[in-house]
């Protein structure tokens, strides 16, 4: 039909828009032919040309401009730590033939009467080896046993009984021995031996028994690790926890870390951060200059490998150690999810560089550059040298500079920690713990220092022999007013106290409760009053402090003795049933 005739007669063109247009739509249905797919999970090769065509088609021999990793060298800048700061002021020179937990941790030993038998019985060794024992009755009458034990402390009083008029106190031998008086040039214990009690001595046997006291002296020293000077010491009561500071030697490039929450007995670089702040003062006998020294190395990079990694080649046999299927995570499991994103598809990719670091070391890697297999090289930059905002900058093993954000922290400290180390029975244990009830902190001494070279329960000790008066009532009265209670002596209040110039913040100082024994242990005891402890120290778990023995062995084989403590959480508030102005009920007989 002519066109014109349409755009003329309008019912033509209605006729034509009238026919209809159905569009179907149909889904194409995978129909399998079983419903097992062990054989489609085979993977079995009927054709290899074709599985090279597939590979083909799916771009998998397209090379790309991206070579291994062959070689890298590694700049690093190395510092050696030369002194030790503690809280109280003390500095010396420090080199790492020694553990720094020993430094940090090791006390001075107090005299007592286990320690004074022990020096005394190795004195009386070397006497009776050098044939004087018939001489040893004049230092049992000059250095006796004059030790006062609590009736409450069995051990000690055995060990007394069994060495009093047998063995002298070799403590007061040995202070004797180091000692020497104002203006004197020998020490007291030499000057004793050539008085008029020990004139009938011959000069031999004087050489003999000054060199047997050396020899203890110089056993002692050797057996137990020490400060070099008494009361030197890293723990600071108020934080219940040990506090120093190392440094470099003075000149440029001067490095200061700070540990001042150290309490668990192992030391690592998590446990320093830099700050400049600190005051080191400098000592005699530091070694090294302040300057760092460059150190330059070269490895051949080795891929990261570890049990149950996924091989690059499809036909290898898995050794099937990790399943990566059985990780339980969900779409916020970001860590499960990069884990099985690193094993499964960037495992691979991964190289390792061991560089070799000296103990005692601070570490800062400049710069590494990885030459490839077609001579490209790649500078790669520390982690937190890029021009990011400091939010952004994530690093791992790298010190905090408590300096500011600004100031960027490329640093690594290799402390010369020890890996392992033997740890005797606790000698004291003091838990804090809050009681609610009477609105204060007590400091229970579960285990304290016998005289027989133990520990000892605290409740023995503490236990007394004493009994109240019996209560008569006034005529017929059927109560009684009760002032107080009391609480175990091993019991050791800590009142709240306000902190000088403030109303509102507190802090905890040691009291004592009425007729009672008071502090036994070195911890609470250390400190002259006042004793303080900071408030926010003891939580509503509580703390406790352990004060033991510790014997470790150093890579130079030399073995090293000391004492040492750590803090560890407590086990809950508790309840001393201490109660004020009470009125009871009188019992009925």
């Amino acid at each position: 039909m002519p066109n014109d005739a349409i755009a003329t007669d309008p019912r033509l063109m209605i006729r034509e828009y009238r026919i209809p247009s159905i569009t179907a739509y149909n889904r194409l249905e995978a129909s399998p032919r079983t419903r097992d797919f062990d054989r489609s999970l085979r993977a079995e090769v009927r054709d290899p040309l074709w599985m090279l065509t597939r590979q083909w088609q799916f771009g998998e021999f397209q090379g790309e401009d991206a070579g291994s990793a062959v070689s890298a060298k590694i700049l690093g800048n190395h510092t050696q730590l030369s002194r030790v700061g503690f809280p109280k002021g003390g500095a010396f020179a420090y080199r790492d033939t020694i553990p720094l937990e020993t430094v940090v941790e090791r006390e001075s030993i107090k005299p007592g009467l286990f320690i004074g038998v022990q020096i005394g019985r190795y004195f009386a060794h070397l006497m009776k080896r050098a044939s004087l024992g018939g001489l040893l009755e004049r230092f049992v009458t000059q250095y006796p046993l004059a030790y006062v034990i609590d009736r409450n402390d069995q051990e000690g009083l055995q060990l007394l009984a069994a060495s009093r008029g047998r063995v002298c106190d070799g403590f007061l031998l040995y202070h004797d021995t180091v000692t020497f008086d104002a203006g004197e040039t020998q020490t007291r214990f030499v000057i004793w031996l050539e008085g008029p009690s020990n004139s009938d001595l011959t000069p031999g046997q004087k050489t003999s028994i000054r060199d047997a006291a050396a020899a203890t002296a110089e056993w002692f020293d050797r057996a137990y690790s020490q400060p070099a000077e008494s009361g030197l010491s890293a723990w600071t009561p108020p934080q219940l926890e040990y506090q120093f500071a190392l440094a470099s030697p003075e000149g440029t490039g001067e490095q200061r870390l700070v540990a001042d929450r150290y309490y668990d007995g192992h030391l690592d670089w998590y446990s320093f951060d830099i700050d400049g702040s600190t005051s080191v003062p400098s000592v005699e006998g530091e070694s090294g200059t302040g300057a760092p020294a460059e150190n330059l190395v070269s490895f051949i990079p080795s891929p990261v490998a570890f049990n149950g990694m996924p091989h690059p080649r499809f036909w290898t046999m898995e050794e099937n150690r990790i399943d990566f299927g059985t990780i339980d995570t969900s779409t916020t499991g970001l860590l499960h999810l990069q884990f099985a994103e690193f094993g499964l598809i960037y495992s691979n990719d991964w190289f390792m560089l061991p560089y070799p670091l000296a103990t005692n070391t601070l570490c800062a890697i400049a710069a590494i550059v990885v030459t490839d297999v077609f001579g490209q090289h790649l500078l790669v930059r520390p982690a937190t040298a890029g021009p990011e905002s400091s939010w952004q900058r994530w690093a791992m093993f790298h010190l905090t500079d408590r300096r500011g954000s600004r100031f960027s922290s490329n640093m690594f400290y290799l402390s010369p920690s020890l890996p392992k180390s033997l740890e005797g029975d606790p000698l004291e244990q003091v838990s804090f713990l809050r009681d609610e009830m009477a609105n204060m902190v007590w400091a229970v001494e579960g285990i304290v220092p016998s005289q027989g070279g133990r520990g000892a329960r605290g409740d023995e000790i503490a236990r007394k022999e004493l009994s109240s008066a019996p209560f008569t009532p006034a005529g017929s009265a059927k109560i009684r007013y009760l002032l107080g209670t009391t609480v175990p002596d091993n019991w050791i209040p800590f009142i709240p106290v306000h902190l000088p110039g403030s109303g509102t913040e507190i802090r905890l100082q040691r009291a004592r409760m009425p007729e009672a024994k008071g502090a036994i242990g070195a911890i609470l005891t250390e400190v002259p009053p006042p004793y303080f402890v900071n408030e926010e120290e003891v939580p509503r778990t509580g703390v406790s402090v352990q004060r033991s023995f510790q014997r470790a062995r150093w890579l130079n084989g030399a073995t090293f003795l000391w004492i040492g403590r750590y803090k560890e959480s407590g086990k809950g508030e508790g309840w001393s049933n201490l109660r004020f102005d009470q009125i009871v009920d009188i019992e009925q007989k």
